[in-house]
């Protein structure tokens, strides 16, 4: 290691860790010291290190966009048994562009969540080019059939309220068709929906989002509503309510479903609820914290009581999520991830992005898991793709000859200890391994775009101490408790396996662990850059690296 590079790393690792006492003070002797260390754990490298991020792609099959590569919103599947396939509806991301839309329905059909083909009708569903129109705007709804006719029930959304002619900003709407491939006409006898009068609800804003679904028990169908509520005393809370009818046209308010217990989101959007077992599971966003969190039930209208673990199964990289079941039991997620502005790591996030997809299921205990569907596994691992070891530094042991497996030993703070790959150029595939520690005082995981292999690269993290699985994009001399671009809680044990995946499409990088939990990002040099291994003050193994490709 060049000496100007172990200064560098020492001034980093002062900055957030003055008390380490490898780099409280560096003489030339222990400079001298630290270079032969390094020189003697080193193999020759294969050549310098890429981690610049490439240009953003839009071929994307895996994660779709739009037809026209633009950014996809709030997600309705479908499934339609008469074809085995799923329609996914969709917030098509345009607003008073040229064509004067705002958030219509467009839709995606498949049966593999590799190979997408458009909805041939197009835009399913438009907005009103009428100022004055509750439905100037779209928002997310939800598709449900009754006899041969499909339902498809939408929140109108007018940003020009209030004005004159303007009386609601949201409100429910209801149009319908005889074919999930033709475009939806809006009801003309359905009575808008709007938030109650005199119950305290926000009848300026926030009531949209129906979700719509029949439940054989209650024989009855149920529609949840996003809104916002005065529960007492001045106290606002994000709410679920909640209407019953026997034929879709009448509804009946009967209250609020959830009120979030002990919390209190600003909106929980895009609310469902879907029966497995015996048990009723709730979803919904958090429109602050952008994570989809859920609640468990042995009754339909509660009470809701969060898992035994952990409330949610992903980051904040998925958004605006809905399941659909499949004809043999498989359920599937749907939601969307942002991009980034600038199409930079450096970017805020974006409403609207690529499509993502998970299967969920329930566990033993009841809690929801979410693993890679196995269509999508299955394409990916067509074909090997073969790795290539660019270095290594520290205590790194081959632990299968003949493999990518290695025990990777960091006995201190910032001593990081590494094996860097490659660059992959490809626009997508797929890693996989299996991760075990015997023990960790830091954290240890996988860099992504690595510059070096001690600091400048972003970290996909193990962190045992703290059960949680995270991605950093700062270096590592700066990860504090609250640089993490997103995380999952991930309970961690010594001395047991862990199955990891990670599928990278262009900038989309998502994770699955163990087939619990996922964790979906973007990460725009994920792509065609070094990439490899570490672990910092942790004994960790990798065993079996692989990549393949479809």
């Amino acid at each position: 290691m060049k000496r100007s590079l172990l200064n560098s790393l020492c001034t980093g690792m002062a900055l957030v860790a003055l008390a380490t006492s490898s780099c409280k003070t560096t003489s030339k002797n222990e400079l001298e010291d630290l270079s032969s260390s390094y020189s003697k754990n080193t193999k020759a490298k294969t050549s310098a290190l890429s981690c610049t991020a490439q240009a953003e792609q839009t071929d994307y099959n895996l994660y779709k966009l739009t037809s026209d590569a633009l950014r996809i919103g709030d997600v309705m599947p479908y499934y339609d048994s008469s074809t085995s396939q799923f329609h996914v509806f969709f917030l098509k991301d345009i607003w008073d562009d040229a064509t004067n839309k705002r958030h219509p329905w467009y839709g995606y059909k498949t049966n593999n969540f590799y190979s997408y083909t458009a909805l041939s009708a197009g835009e399913i569903l438009s907005c009103n080019t009428n100022g004055c129109a509750q439905d100037y705007a779209i928002g997310t709804g939800s598709v449900i059939k009754k006899g041969s006719v499909f339902y498809a029930f939408y929140t109108g959304h007018n940003p020009n309220y209030p004005s004159s002619c303007v009386t609601h900003k949201e409100g429910v709407m209801l149009a319908t068709s005889s074919s999930l491939n033709s475009n939806f006409t809006k009801s003309t006898t359905f009575s808008n929906m709007y938030a109650p009068t005199g119950l305290g609800y926000d009848q300026t804003d926030n009531f949209r989002d129906p979700y719509v679904f029949y439940d054989a028990t209650a024989a009855k169908y149920y529609m949840l509503v996003a809104a916002r509520k005065d529960v007492g005393g001045g106290n606002w809370k994000g709410v679920i309510a909640y209407y019953t009818s026997s034929n879709l046209t009448s509804w009946t308010y009967q209250g609020v479903l959830y009120d979030g217990g002990t919390d209190n989101f600003f909106m929980m959007e895009t609310p469902e609820i879907f029966k497995n077992g015996s048990t009723y599971y709730l979803l919904f966003s958090d429109i602050n914290s952008k994570n989809v969190y859920y609640r468990k039930s042995s009754a339909i209208t509660g009470p809701w009581s969060k898992p035994v673990g952990a409330d949610r199964f992903d980051g904040n990289g998925i958004y605006g999520a809905k399941t659909a079941i499949d004809a043999v039991g498989d359920r599937y997620l749907f939601g969307w991830t942002n991009q980034l502005t600038g199409n930079t790591d450096a970017g805020s996030p974006t409403w609207g992005g690529n499509l993502i997809v998970h299967k969920i299921f329930p566990k033993a205990n009841g809690d929801l898991a979410v693993a890679i569907p196995h269509t999508l596994k299955a394409f990916m691992e067509t074909q090997t793709q073969a790795i290539v070891k660019n270095s290594q530094w520290g205590n790194v042991t081959n632990t299968i000859p003949g493999t990518q497996s290695y025990n990777v030993i960091s006995s201190a703070d910032f001593d990081v200890a590494n094996v860097i790959f490659e660059p992959i150029n490809l626009d997508r595939y797929k890693i996989s391994a299996t991760v075990s520690y015997s023990s960790s005082s830091k954290d240890f995981g996988f860099m992504i775009g690595a510059c070096d292999g001690f600091n400048d690269f972003y970290s996909l993290r193990f962190i045992p101490s703290q059960n949680r699985f995270a991605l950093e994009k700062v270096n590592r001399s700066g990860i504090t408790s609250t640089t993490a671009v997103t995380d999952v809680p991930f309970t961690l044990t010594p001395n047991t396996s862990y199955n990891i995946q990670i599928v990278i499409e262009n900038s989309m990088l998502v994770v699955y662990l163990n087939n619990e939990v996922a964790l979906t990002t973007r990460i725009y040099k994920a792509t065609n850059t070094n990439w490899g291994i570490f672990s910092d003050n942790s004994n960790a193994t990798f065993n079996n690296i692989i990549v393949n490709k479809p």
